[in-house]
């Protein structure tokens, strides 16, 4: 999907202003073979729709869905300038990623370069490094996902200890291919820790194949035995999902009685006490740049914590004023997405 190699990339450029960025950008993309000479005027109509700007110094310029009929090859260019650029919106931009795409390839391209280019410090790297090669394996490498969603739910099963539990949710994440055998085998010599409020907990990396949380509860639960959470990965990969946890219990909310459906918008950062709505996304190209900048924008108007999780997903909400996570979601037409709020609005 995202191909970048280091003859994409263009080190130490320079621009007078952004229409003069953005030329370049174009011109960048139609001698690499990507585009025509008529993309570029597609990118300049994309900003006067909406500024594509990502933030961190970071912009992320393409054409409109009309102007699609210009583009010969899926690509990107990278352009960096380490003097920075005035965008029209008054951000200081560092960093080009030029983006040219057929149908609705963007939105995947979109997905992947937002998950990476959010990376703390990733964008100082890419503005004043000296080494294409560098930036190439920097917005190449894969984001690590985080899984926990209904999928890794084990609910009433028929068990009376912890330890039965923590078994049965290792093996659930071995069958979503999460783990392998090995991560089995470390959890059945280990004792689960107790969290309190009758939570239990298993942790192994060894064996792990991406970073997951899966949560097995017993059908006669008891004051001390409401549930067992099984969490793979090494500690720095699972980040997220130790803050959702730690947000879980901290909300002190008892588990026991709730659905699937709670158990998860409580799972993935949503309180107890938001108000919530459920929207199916209608628009036909996804919830890409513009229309997540006019959800943030919105968001940001009003005096509430919003967050938004996507139904299919694997779990996770998001800040409503974050730009890079909502179009981190990847969210496309006949989806749904789960907005949670609370505050005075």
């Amino acid at each position: 999907m995202l191909t970048l190699t280091a003859n994409d990339v263009r080190l130490g450029a320079t621009a007078v202003d952004w229409q003069d960025a953005l030329t370049q950008a174009g011109r960048d993309l139609e001698a690499a073979g990507r585009t025509s000479s008529n993309y570029l005027n597609g990118m300049m109509a994309r900003e006067q729709q909406s500024s594509t700007v990502l933030g961190n110094g970071i912009a992320i310029p393409h054409g409109t869905p009309d102007s699609r009929t210009a583009v010969h090859n899926t690509g990107i260019r990278l352009l960096q300038f380490p003097d920075g650029v005035t965008w029209h919106d008054g951000a200081r931009v560092y960093v080009l990623v030029a983006i040219a795409a057929q149908s609705d390839e963007h939105l995947d391209i979109l997905r992947h370069l937002t998950r990476v280019l959010d990376t703390p410090g990733l964008a100082d790297k890419l503005a004043r490094t000296g080494d294409a090669a560098e930036l190439v394996a920097l917005l190449s490498k894969p984001p690590v996902l985080a899984k926990c969603d209904r999928d890794s739910l084990c609910l009433g099963l028929e068990a009376t200890t912890a330890s039965e539990l923590a078994l049965i949710a290792a093996a659930r994440l071995q069958s979503l291919r999460c783990v392998d055998t090995d991560f089995l085998t470390e959890i059945i010599g280990q004792p689960p820790v107790a969290l309190g409020q009758g939570l239990w907990l298993v942790h192994h990396s060894r064996g792990a194949r991406r970073p997951a949380l899966s949560l097995a509860t017993p059908k006669r639960p008891g004051p001390e035995f409401q549930g067992v959470f099984c969490l793979a990965g090494p500690g720095d990969e699972c980040q997220e999902l130790l803050e959702r946890l730690d947000q879980f219990l901290t909300a002190g909310e008892p588990i026991e009685g709730l659905g699937a459906e709670a158990l998860l918008a409580r799972l993935s950062g949503e309180a107890a006490d938001a108000v919530t709505a459920s929207v199916i996304l209608l628009n036909s190209h996804g919830l890409h740049a513009r229309p997540a900048k006019q959800l943030v924008q919105e968001a940001r108007r009003h005096n509430a914590s919003i967050r938004v999780r996507l139904r299919e997903g694997d779990g996770g909400a998001v800040s409503a004023t974050s730009l890079t996570r909502i179009i981190g979601l990847g969210a496309r037409r006949g989806q749904t997405l789960i907005l949670s709020a609370t505050g005075e609005d």
